[in-house]
């Protein structure tokens, strides 16, 4: 016979992990679109802090020029550092997926063998009983 609280306690326990798994993986997005977050406000910030810069200094031609390469340089450190704090989210992303589906693979493969296992057992209840019906026919005859 199939051992029924076997196979429950596999579904109960892929049931609980998976869950698990998944919170981590929105963890992960959530911290991502923190660090987008933040970066577009430091970007945002440092230009305004730029702007603010630009216009103090416009009444002194070489001062203009330089407060306007400064806020060029301010603009493409800010988009570049987002660019690389995005770049790694999405590895971490990338990384947890794999990870999820690797645990995920693992219980599958796992639930595979258990099931195969218990199919085989039924099969073999099914040959014994057919076994036991074909015996059992021949006894009824010869009874007669």
């Amino acid at each position: 016979m199939i051992e029924r609280e076997a196979v429950l306690n596999l579904i109960d326990e892929m049931r609980a992990s998976i869950p698990d798994d998944l919170q981590h993986a929105q963890e992960v997005l959530g911290h991502r679109e923190a660090l987008m977050n933040e970066a577009k406000d430091a970007a945002e910030r440092m230009r305004r802090e730029a702007d603010e810069h630009f216009r103090q200094r416009t009444d002194q031609h070489e001062v203009v020029l330089a407060a306007r390469k400064e806020a060029q340089e301010i603009v493409l450190k800010a988009r570049d550092d987002a660019q690389r704090e995005l770049a790694q989210v999405g590895e971490q992303i990338a990384v947890s997926r794999r990870d999820l589906d690797e645990y995920s693979l693992t219980l599958l493969r796992r639930l595979e063998a258990n099931l195969n296992a218990n199919l085989g057992q039924i099969r073999q209840g099914i040959e014994g009983l057919l076994e036991k019906q074909r015996r059992g026919g021949v006894e009824d005859d010869e009874a007669r």
